[in-house]
């Protein structure tokens, strides 16, 4: 029985097809196991972190919550979901991962604050109790193409947990003696410059949208990931990355920014490796099969949707679409259906996990200036008006 309870979301159904018809279904989606926890980070003041130019570094932040707790997982041979938030991610974990999972995030945070100089909040609820709250949690899972299954969420849990941790005093988690090496990020990777967007004279978009109410929440959805598809095109049309945009980064200043967050010491062999990675990759990437390959799965395998109890999407369009869409949102918003904060970019920034021993990798994808922070900024406004 504990056994199952640790491959619960491992064990999910697949779903394929029509993600609108999918996502507006509540059979679809299976109650969560109310003995694995909610372990949530997040860049206290981010949007003054971006401000000083550090969008980078926040985005790593997040990158390297999930990365942590992923290394551990699969360790253990756990499949987990998890969310990321640009400047924060939201990862759902069995009790047998937990205390684990909190020593390197622990770690985690003790790196962002002596490297970077700001504060990465951890902290955790179980999921029994939030629904002892009255919150609710199910979900499901998506097969999005060929290479990529991602986590569908409906109910309240998770942005309750993270709600009630942000504003909390640091929550004790009850820790021993914290050991270095339980922080692993390897398969961390910041390698591509800001990736402009497809089309000429384009822009990159970042939303955030939440349902006023959480049992219309599949309906609600429902019809915004429709009108995405609609307005914008399907997932492939509207993915801001393409091949002919995608740039490897050219000067080692510009990958400094991953060696410090995911290095203890910034050595000189870790400088020299992690510059040699990045000039070999270009040849990999260009003159091999395999790497051409990684490449058209790279931009499949692009965190550019997420669905958690709430919206978050970067696409790319045109001025034109998107003002059609804003008119779809803010009738919705005027009947009290959504709110919603956007924020327009040029250019999309990417950070990266890859496994060189399964070849396993996801791509994690924020506007341009730190778009999911700079959206959650105007969210944040509106639901303090209501």
């Amino acid at each position: 029985m504990a056994n199952r309870s640790v491959q619960f979301y491992g064990d999910l159904n697949v779903y394929e097809g029509n993600l609108p018809q999918i996502y507006g279904k509540k059979s679809n989606f299976a109650r969560f196991d109310s003995s694995w926890h909610i372990i949530v980070t997040d860049v206290e003041n981010s949007t003054a972190v971006v401000a000083r130019g550090d969008h980078q570094a926040v985005n790593l932040a997040a990158t390297g919550s999930i990365i942590a707790c992923l290394n551990i997982a699969r360790d253990h041979g756990v499949d987990i979901p998890f969310f990321f938030g640009g400047d924060g991610a939201t990862i759902l974990i069995p009790d047998s991962l937990l205390s684990a999972c909190l020593h390197a995030l622990t770690l985690h945070q003790e790196r962002c604050t002596t490297a970077f100089g700001f504060y990465l909040r951890v902290g955790h609820r179980s999921v029994q109790e939030m629904l002892d709250q009255e919150a609710t949690l199910f979900i499901s899972k998506y097969k999005r193409n060929a290479y990529h299954i991602m986590p569908l969420v409906y109910g309240d849990a998770l942005h309750l947990a993270e709600k009630q941790i942000k504003g909390a005093e640091p929550q004790d988690l009850k820790l021993q003696q914290l050991q270095s090496s339980m922080l692993n990020l390897a398969g961390m990777e910041c390698k591509w410059d800001a990736v402009s967007p497809p089309q000429e004279e384009g822009e990159v978009i970042s939303f955030i949208i939440n349902a006023v109410q959480v049992d219309s929440q599949n309906a609600v959805y429902a019809d915004i990931l429709a009108a995405l598809d609609e307005i914008y095109g399907d997932d492939a049309t509207r993915n801001p990355l393409t091949l002919e945009r995608l740039k490897l980064v050219n000067s080692f200043s510009k990958l400094k920014t991953e060696v410090k967050m995911k290095y203890a010491t910034s050595s000189l062999r870790h400088k020299l490796s992690t510059a040699l990675r990045a000039t070999f990759g270009k040849y990999y990437l260009k003159h091999t099969r395999k790497g051409r390959n990684y490449l058209n799965q790279m931009i499949q395998l692009t965190e550019v949707l997420l669905i958690d109890g709430a919206i978050n999407t970067t696409i790319s369009g045109t001025r034109a679409q998107r003002e059609k869409l804003l008119s779809i949102l803010d009738t919705m918003e005027d009947a009290g259906k959504i709110q919603y904060g956007y924020y327009v970019s040029d250019s999309s920034i990417l950070s990266c996990y890859v496994t060189a021993l399964d070849d396993y990798h996801i791509h994690f994808l924020d506007g341009g200036n730190g778009g999911y922070t700079q959206a959650s900024k105007v969210l944040k406004k509106k639901m303090v008006v209501v």
